[in-house]
Order: structure tokens, then sequence, then C-alpha cells
């Protein structure tokens, strides 16, 4: 029998088993090295820098809240003078010069009188030919009564009245009262050629002379009265809530009038709002709101700063706020009516506030805030609840904590970036200045200062 020889079985078996060992050699050799690769220790996490901010205390807001409103002056009772008799102007007053001011009553005009002194006498005749023929016939009555008594009783009533004339008296005692009724019709008309004013005011224009002859219907001058000046000023719709009307019961909202380019910058006159007006502006939809001026002529007002009919003034409206609202600078209220405050330990807290007012410079908070809060006043990019922030060293009232600082680099160039961010701190609501009283420059207005207001906003 035929067999292969050993010698050539081993060279087969060594080219089967040849891959398999380099195989497993290589796994071997990947897991030693694997499982003896050395590894650096795992590093602590860091702890979070504090952010770098400027603060600014809260403040107690000022217990009254003053924001202006402008508007444009009238006169509240104006009027065309006319005659009530036609007839020729004989006499103007010199009152009646336009600018001129005038009392009640007073004789601006006259219309001549000729005429109706004419018809007054001729009605004055009448009335006594009226009463002569009233004796006269109460005569005749008289005649009546004994004639009827002669006759007898027996007679009805409507003869008897027939018989004493009773129809010729009424109609006697008619005569009279309308005669006496033309005698006063007749003075009535002769007065009314004293052409008198019809209130205490001031002349605007005069629009006849003498020597015109005029009617009912033709104008002779316009008066405008002075006890009371409006003030018609718009202002926004949220801010109505602040201001009430006078009524029966209280006085309208607090006001002063400034009036810069007739009285300098500091006079004013004291008002108070009258109506809130029921229909906003057509195009600006404000709020219309209307003033009253008292005595904006009178005796306290020197010469040089007189209110002057369809001026353009400032009015500056006072309101009362609550006792613990809080005033910012409205650059520190972010979206949502947020308001970035630094807690006591020194972390970022993200408040949301009841705001009462608010414009372009200022804002009252009613509720959210407290006199005295750190209000941040830096910008902060992506602000988280809670996040660690320290106070820049150059607003810092205590020393910086060492193990709190970071890379004074990152100090240097966070504190640059914040350069001309900060916010003035003393903000107070706009408003009359305090000193107006004792200023030499404002000394005519001393007998115009405005008490404090003592309203509260409407509810």
């Amino acid at each position: 029998m035929n067999s292969e020889p050993p010698r050539r079985t081993l060279p087969r078996l060594l080219w089967i088993a040849l891959p398999v060992l380099v195989l497993v050699a290589g796994v071997v050799i990947a897991f030693i090295v694997l499982t003896s690769t050395p590894s650096a220790p795992k590093a602590t996490p860091r702890e979070r820098q504090a952010r770098l901010v400027t603060v600014t205390p809260a403040e107690a807001a000022p217990t009254t809240l003053d924001f202006s409103a402008n508007g444009t002056v009238q006169a509240a009772d104006s009027t065309t003078l006319r005659p009530r008799v036609s007839g020729q102007i004989v006499a103007l007053t010199d009152k009646l010069a336009p600018g001129t001011r005038f009392n009640k009553s007073e004789v601006l005009a006259r219309i001549d009188e000729a005429d109706y002194q004419l018809a007054l006498n001729s009605a004055r005749t009448d009335l006594a030919n009226a009463k002569a023929a009233l004796r006269v016939e109460q005569g005749q009555q008289a005649v009546a009564k004994r004639e009827l008594a002669l006759v007898g009783s027996d007679v009805s009533a409507d003869e008897r009245d027939l018989a004493l004339r009773g129809p010729q008296l009424e109609q006697a005692q008619a005569d009279v009262e309308a005669a006496r009724t033309a005698v006063e019709q007749a003075q009535l008309d002769l007065d009314r050629t004293k052409v008198r004013a019809p209130f205490d005011g001031i002349v605007t224009e005069r629009s006849a002379s003498i020597g015109d002859v005029v009617t009912t219907s033709d104008s002779i001058a316009t008066l405008a009265a002075t006890d009371t000046y409006w003030v018609d000023v718009s202002v926004p719709v949220d801010q109505l809530r602040f201001i009430h009307a006078a009524d029966a019961e209280r006085a309208g909202t607090s006001a002063q009038i400034f009036y810069p380019d007739g009285w300098g910058a500091d006079a004013f006159l004291p008002a108070e709002v009258l109506r809130i007006q029921p229909a906003l502006e057509t195009s600006g939809r404000m709020a219309r709101v209307l003033l009253q001026v008292p005595d904006p002529l009178g005796d306290n007002t020197p010469a040089d700063t007189r209110l002057l009919i369809g001026a353009y003034v400032r009015a500056a409206l006072e309101a009362r706020l609550p006792a613990d609202s809080v005033l910012i600078d409205s650059a520190f209220v972010h979206e949502n009516n947020n308001v970035w405050v630094m807690s006591n330990d020194n972390r970022l807290d993200i408040r949301s506030v009841d705001i009462l007012y608010r414009d372009a410079n200022q804002t009252v908070v009613s509720a959210g805030l407290e006199p005295g809060d750190a209000v941040i006043t830096s910008e902060l990019t992506a602000p988280i609840q809670g996040m660690p922030i320290r106070v820049d060293s150059s607003t810092a009232t205590t020393p910086a904590n060492p193990d709190d600082a970071g890379d004074p680099g990152d100090d240097e160039a966070e504190a640059a970036a914040m350069t001309g961010k900060q916010r003035p701190q003393g903000l107070r609501l706009s408003g009359p200045p305090e000193e107006i009283t004792s200023s030499p420059a404002s000394a005519r207005a001393d007998t115009r200062q405005v008490a404090a207001a003592t309203t509260e906003p409407n509810s």
C-alpha cells in the first residue's frame, strides 16, 4: 500500500498553524498594550468664575409724582359783544381797546338814545290815558249800581254783570296793564342803549367804531372772561389713573403751568384738573385733560407774567404715590419687567416687579423691590438666576475676597467693557424746582407757589 512520507505532512501543518499563531500573538500583544497604557489623573472641575458687576441702591420714590404735558391756553368764557337795540354808536369807552380789562356791568359803548327816549315818553302818555279811562269807567260803574238798585234784584247773573258794565271795566283795566308794560319795555330799550360788559374780562378784538349804525346782529367787540382760563393738555392714557377731576367733595389734581417763552424757566401759575374729556385725540390717540387756571390776570400776577390766550404751555401735573414705592432708572428694567438684583450671598436675583409709572428716564416700582436693594447697573450676557456675581472694586464698599479673585487680566477687560454703561444713581422725577421761592430770578413767582398735592391716584 502507498502512503505519503511523514516529512511531507509536517510542512503542511506548519503552513496551517502559522497564521493562527500570528493572529493569536497579535491579539495578545494588543491586549497587553491596551491594559498597560498609563492614565493621567482626572482634573478636578474649576469653580465657576463670579461675574463682575456694578450696583446702585434702589431709592424710595418721592411722595409726589410730577409728569409733564403740553397744551394750549383758552378762555373759559368768551363772547361777541352785540347791542340789544339798533342805532348809531355815539360813544366807545377807552376800555374797549384790545387788551384792556373791564369789570362786569361796566358801560363799554353807547347807542344814540334819542329815539328810545321819545318812545318812553309816548308810552308814559299812553299809560296816563289808560289810567284816566279806567277812572272814568269806574265812575260809570258806580252810576250803574245805583240804577240797578232802582230796578230791583230780579235779574240773572249775566244781566247783572252787563248792567254793572263788567266787560267795560275789564277792558279798561287791561288797557292800563298794556300801557304799563309798554312803558317798561320802552324804559328797558332806553337802558340798553348803554352796552354793558357781561362779565369781568378783557377785550380781545374790537370790530366797531363811533358813528357806525349797528343792529342787534352786528358785533361791537370780542370779549374773554378773566376769572378763569382753561388749558387743554394731552397725556398718555396710562397716566389717567393718577388724575382725578374736581367735584363737589374735593379739588382736582394739582398742576402748575409753565410758560418759558413769556415768563422764563422758573415762573409758574397754579392750576388744577377740571375735567377729563370723554374722547381721545383723533391723531395721537392721547387722552385730553382740561385744566383750569384761576385768576390768570389777577392782582398777584405781574404784568410781565400774564398768561396769554392761545399760548402753547407746559403743565406739570402732580399725583401722590404709595408710601412703599421705589424709584429706579428705566435703563435697569429689562424684558418682561425684570430687574437684576444682587442678593446678600452675592448671587444674581432676577425679580419680576410691578411697575406703577414708567417713562424714558425713570420707573416707579410698586412691588418687587425695596429701598436699599442692590440693583445691578451693568449689562450681563446670558444672565442666569442664582449665578455668582461680585461687585466692581470701584463701587464696592467692602474688600473683595481673595479666594474669589480670578485672572487680573480678565477683570481689567470686563471692567473696561462696562465703561460708560453705569447710569446716574441720584434720580428724581421731573417737576418745578424746590428752590423756586428763594431763587432771585424767580422772585416774581413768590405769590404763585403751589401747596403740595394731597391727592391719591385713582383706583
